[in-house]
């Protein structure tokens, strides 16, 4: 049986409007077409990414919800980001796109009073679609 290693090593972002002529396969992925400027985010240790899915009003919605630490401050600046996630297997998924809805980027700066207490910033990325969990094809 081989072992799948869905664990994110890396996160990379980029300006939703940067994302045109994306090809979605439904049922299989995306494929970007072509090299995309995506900036990769510096993490401390691995990042965390959860999809569910629910019904609502006969629609299968996903949640999708990716939590990582990183060593500083991150300013999403009121900009629509996508994020690629890098597994440490080489798989690659895609979060958000170029169209609405767009992934909602919080961040969180802590500055603990004990040494024993990670410090940094948390970055959670919350995004809701009818596609699911989008492998990056190419």
């Amino acid at each position: 049986m081989t072992q799948i290693l869905h664990y994110i090593r890396a996160i990379s972002f980029i300006e939703t409007r940067l994302l045109q002529n994306l090809t979605v396969i439904h049922g299989s992925g995306v494929l970007l077409n072509y090299w995309r400027n995506f900036q990769e985010l510096p993490l401390v240790g691995l990042a965390r990414y959860e999809v569910t899915s629910k019904v609502e009003n006969k629609s299968k919605l996903f949640a999708h919800t990716v939590t990582a630490l990183l060593p500083g401050h991150f300013d999403p600046r009121d900009r629509h980001l996508a994020f690629l996630l890098t597994c440490v297997g080489g798989e690659r998924f895609l979060v958000g796109g170029n169209e609405k809805p767009f992934p909602v980027v919080n961040t969180s700066d802590s500055l603990p009073g004990k040494v024993s207490e990670p410090a940094g910033c948390t970055l959670t990325v919350e995004y809701t679609d009818l596609l699911g969990l989008l492998p990056v094809l190419d």
